[in-house]
This record gives structure tokens, sequence and C-alpha cells, in this order.
């Protein structure tokens, strides 16, 4: 597992929007900042997004209720009163997958409520986040998560102590023993359950009148369905006869005669149709429509007239000419023979084009010529087509209902089938009307005898337990309490071979670590009491006190160390205050040893007085993303900056 992403929004000292994004290869992750600044908060919203209430930073808290957990981290310097953390981060376990884990929540009203969404391979996964803690319990259990996610400064405080009640769940949790207690309180439960049951006279008697109950609902049940069936077959018979009518009916004509008076409307609307197509089409015929015919004479008429009309413009233009000449020539004093050449010229090449001039059209005459070559003959042709083809529509439906309207019926023989129809279908509605009555009665009697079923079902079931109980009670309270004295047993012999493997695992992490002789040659576990034992190079014991509070904090982190390594998981390792009250030899052990060694990703959230520029130094060659959280005392707010200090 590789953390790609953490998106911080309001939350914490984080106002508005803030990333963090993970680029790099090599194992370590520095974020800087100063007391107060954000680092903790980071650490808290990795451990939210992953596990919401689950997480140990809210069970760890003073707070009672996981809602005003939420609510304490809202920054509401924008005043939207909304907050939300997102993680996205890669498994590499069996190829890549990408996952996204955003919880949502706000302060607005009284109570506080969060909303997931979970996307898998950029794409929302319903299942994922419906069963997210499922999942993650799958990928890193609530229980471990305090070997990868951890607090320097509370690492300092165990190393003064005997190993805690909750380390030792822990290291149950990750050794499988906690199975067992599981298992354990399971029986004790079963044998106190046992002794309270107890068969009397009394419950044989209710399970009897359970018993009349039920069967009186099955037979109520039984009697009805009979009745509905009944009912059907007089319903179908019913149908039967109306279709048979109805077929008669229509046969001698009976819907025409109900239609007759609609058809007769309907034949006179047509009618009056057809007359407006036909007048349509002699409105047609007294307009533009026989021009049809003699569209080509039309068509060269333009064509003259407009050969026509430029020579107008012509001899104007020619006029002109002359005309602005003589004012030429009186202005200049300029005999103007050259232009007047010019004239004489464009007049004679004029004149070569010239036609008797026939037509005589004036400009309003030839607009109204080329429209009606160019729209109106077309428009005329097309909408006369349309109505002769409507015509022939119309008159067709027009024959038509006069053949439905010539028909010869017998009116009594309709009106004696006409009166059978009512009848039957007032039959057909009163069986009907009684189906619909024993239906619903059907539904009520039917919800009875489930009920009274489920509830005889139930109380035989659990009296059937109770004899079955009560008759082997002795067996199953001796068995129980054999069972619990084994699991005892197999316990201490289960947390013996699994401790020794911890146990060996430590002792190569902290030789690691220390990396200088020390008093301690091995580390050896209590199968019993999950208490560290610490043995010299002749096998003695050493106490503890004689070892310094630097060697006291590496032997905790050791211990994390060869527990993060047994749980077989590949996650990053996120510490906050790592260096805390440890002496620069022991830095140097952390630095060089442990941060580059521990993970595949190892995320450090440090002040300058821990890792400082010597430190920085010594673990530069596997350092890759750098953030510096910077607080602004004007606004109250961290904001992120690339780079470590810079």
């Amino acid at each position: 597992m590789i953390i790609k992403r953490l998106v911080l929004h309001n939350f914490g000292v984080y106002a508005g929007t803030n990333e963090f994004e993970f680029h790099g290869e090599k194992p370590i992750v520095l974020v800087g900042g100063l007391n107060g600044r954000g680092k903790t908060t980071f650490l808290e919203a990795v451990l939210l997004a992953l596990y919401g209430k689950n997480s140990f930073a809210y069970s760890e808290s003073d707070f009672k209720a996981y809602g005003s957990y939420l609510r304490s981290y809202v920054n509401e310097a924008d005043g939207t009163k909304e907050a939300y953390v997102q993680l996205d981060f890669i498994m590499n376990d069996n190829g890549i997958e990408e996952y996204s884990i955003k919880r949502l929540w706000n302060s607005k009203g009284r109570s506080t409520s969060e909303t997931i969404a979970v996307k898998k391979d950029g794409k929302e996964n319903e299942f994922l986040t419906d069963n997210w803690a499922m999942f993650m319990e799958y990928v890193l259990p609530s229980g471990l998560s305090n070997f990868f996610f951890f607090d320097g400064e509370k690492i300092a405080d165990l190393a003064v102590e005997k190993t805690s009640k909750q380390m030792k769940e822990s290291i149950k949790a990750l050794l499988g023993i906690t199975v067992l207690d599981h298992l354990e309180n399971d029986l004790n439960r079963i044998v106190s359950r046992t002794k309270k049951n107890k068969v009397d006279d009394a419950e044989t008697e209710e399970i009897e009148k359970l018993r009349v109950k039920k069967d009186k609902a099955i037979v109520e049940l039984e009697n009805i369905d009979e009745e509905i069936k009944k009912t059907e077959k007089q319903l179908h018979d019913v149908q039967r006869k109306l279709d048979k009518i109805h077929e008669e009916y229509v046969a001698k004509g009976g819907d025409i005669v109900i239609q007759r008076q609609e058809l007769m409307e309907k034949r006179s609307i047509t009618k009056a149709r057809f007359a407006s197509c036909g007048d349509e089409l002699l409105s047609a015929a007294a307009s533009e429509l026989p021009l049809v015919l003699v569209r080509e004479l039309l068509t060269n008429i333009r064509e003259k007239a407009e050969i026509e009309h430029e020579q107008k413009i012509l001899s104007s233009a020619i006029e002109k000419m002359y005309t602005t000449l003589e004012k030429y020539k009186l202005s200049t004093s300029s005999d103007g023979s050259d232009v007047t050449q010019f004239i004489e010229f464009f007049k004679k090449q004029s004149q070569k084009k010239n036609a008797i001039e026939t037509f005589e059209l004036s400009d309003t005459a030839l607009l109204q010529v080329q429209i009606l070559l160019d729209q109106k003959l077309t428009d005329r042709k097309c909408d006369t087509y349309y109505s002769i083809q409507r015509r022939d529509e119309l008159k067709a439906e027009v024959d038509q209902l006069e053949s439905y309207l010539s028909v010869d019926i017998d009116e009594k023989a309709i009106n004696r089938l006409f009166k059978k129809l009512k009848q039957m279908e007032e039959e057909q509605a009163v069986y009907e009307a009684k189906l619909d009555h024993l239906q619903e009665k059907r539904k009520t009697l039917n919800g009875n005898s489930v009920s009274a079923t489920a509830e005889f079902n139930k109380r035989v079931e659990a009296y059937l337990k109770k004899v079955e109980l009560n008759d082997d009670s002795e067996r199953i309270i001796k068995y129980a309490n054999v069972a619990n004295a084994i699991i005892e047993k197999y316990r201490i012999e289960l947390q013996k071979n699994k401790v020794n493997e911890v146990a060996e695992t430590m002792t190569n992490c902290y030789k690691l670590l220390a990396n200088k002789k020390t008093l301690i040659d091995r580390i050896e576990m209590n199968p019993e009491s999950l208490d560290l034992i610490y043995l010299n190079k002749i096998g003695e014991e050493t106490s503890k006190t004689s070892l310094s509070a630097g060697e006291k904090q590496l032997m905790v982190i050791a211990l994390l160390w060869a527990l993060a390594i047994c749980s077989k998981k590949r996650l990053p390792v996120i510490i906050d205050t790592p260096l805390s009250r440890l002496d620069s030899i022991h830095r140097q052990a952390l630095i060089k040893t442990y941060f580059p060694q521990v993970s595949d990703q190892t995320i450090i959230l440090s002040t300058d007085s821990e890792i400082d520029k010597k430190c920085y130094d010594m673990m530069a060659e596997n350092i890759d993303d750098e953030f510096t959280l910077v607080y602004d005392d004007v606004s109250k707010s961290t904001s992120i900056k690339k780079g470590y200090f810079v």
C-alpha cells in the first residue's frame, strides 16, 4: 500500500482545500512543521479517512460521540461549515489497484453525520462504499494500525512502562489469539443460557392454542380460495357468452347503428373538405397555374426584356457622359478630343448590341416576371399537386363512408342483441365486484395464516430447542467446561509458538538499531503474560531499569518494527515526532537504519529541531517528497509549501 494523495478541506488548522501529493519512488517523505502547525492533524486525518469511528485516534480521544469528534475538526474560516478528508492510495499485492476514500461532514445542524464515497480505479464503487470498514479490516485491521501509524511521544512514554494492556491486545490480534478469547466467551454464554432454559406445562398449553389458531386460519384461507375459484369460473362463463353475443351483434351491423350518426357527420365534414379542394384547384386555375404551360416562352421574354433593360441603361449612360463632357470642356478650356473619341467608340460598341425593342417592360414588370419564373410558378405547381392528391384521398374516404351507410341493417334484431349485451355486461360487473371483494378478503386471511403459522413455528422451534437443551444440559455444561480448559492450555502453547517468532524478529530489529555493543543479546516474550524479557550474553535476565532512556525507546520501536514485519503486510509507516527524547547516537540509528528499511513509504512528521540539517543530510539519499507546514497568524490556518523548511 502506497499513499498517493491526502486532501484536507477545512480540517483542523487546514482552512480551505489543502493537498499533499506523493510522487517519489524513494522510501522517505518529510513533512516539517513547528509545534501546533498540523503534523498530528495530518496523522489523525489519515486514520480518520481509513477507519472513521474505528480509528484509535477517536477511541483514545476525550469525545464520547463520533459526531462531536467530527465537529471538533471543522474549520469554519470560509463560513461553509463543511469539511472532508480524502485519501488516495494504491495496492500492489496483486497488480496495481487504485483506491480513493472520501469522508464528508458538516457542523450546520445539531447532529453530525458523515457521507462516505469510495472509488476503485477511478470509478464509483457501491460495494466498497457500503462495506469500507470490512474492507479495511481485511487490508489493515484497526487493532494493528498503531504498529504502522504512531506518535513518537507516546512511544517514549511506553518505553518507561511495562508492555501496556492495549499493546498486548494488539499482539494477540496479530497472532490470532483473540479468536480463542471469543470462543471462550461464546462457550460461557452457552453454559449460562443452558442453565436458564427449562420447559414447563404452560408452554405446552400455549403451543396448543397457537396450533388451533393456525389450523383455523389455514381452513379459512382454503375456503375462500375455493370460493374465488368458483367465482372465477362463473366470470369466465359470462365473458365467453358476452364475447359470442358481441360477435353476433357486430356481424349484424350493431356497431354501424351506434356509429351511424357519427358516420353521417364525418361524411358531411369529408365532403366539405372535398369541395374545398375543388375550390382550391379552381382558384389555382384562375391564377398563375396556366402559365406553367408557357414557362419556356416566359423565360425567353425575361431574357429579351433583360437585354432591352441593359440597352436603356447604356443609352442613358452615354447621354450622361456627353453632358458631363461639355461641362468639362467649359471648365478646362480643353477640346476634349480624346474623351470624345472614347465616348464615340463606346457608343459604337453598344450600338452593335442594339436590338429592336419589343416588350418595353418597366423595372417593376421585369421584377414581377423574374419572381413569377423563380418562385411563384414552382410553388403553385406543388400546391396544386398536393390539392389533387388530397382531393383523391377525400373522395376515397367519402366513398368508403357511403358504403358503410348503405348497409342494410335489421334494427329489431340489433336492438334485441343490444339488450342481451347490456344484461350480460351487468352480470359480468357483478361477478367482477364479487371477485375483487373475495381477493381483498383473501389478503387479510392470508396475512392471518402466515402470521399464525410463523408464530406457531417460532414457538415450536424454541420449545424443541429448550427440550433438546433440557435433555442435554448436563452434557453441554460438562463439555463446555472441558473445552474451556483445553482452550486455556492451547492458548498458552499457541502464544508460545507465535511469540517466539515475534521475539526473534524483535531481537534482530533491535540489534540493527542499537548498532553497538549493549547489555542485551536476546529478547524473549513470556507466552502467558506477553511481557518482554531481556537476556544478556550468558542468558541472564537484564532489568529494564538498567537500559538508558534512548535504549528503552529503541526497544519499543524494535517491537513495533517486528510486529509490522510479522504481520506480513506491505503498508506505509507514518511517524509523528519520531526522534523525541533520543540522543544523537540513537537518532543516527533510526535515520540510517529504521527509516529507509521499515517500509516502502515512510512519512515522517518532524520539527526542525528533530530532523535538523545534520539529520537531513544523513537521510538525503532516501528522501523524495518534502513539505513544510506554514502557519499564518492572521488567518489562524496552516498551508502547505514544497520543500523541507525552505
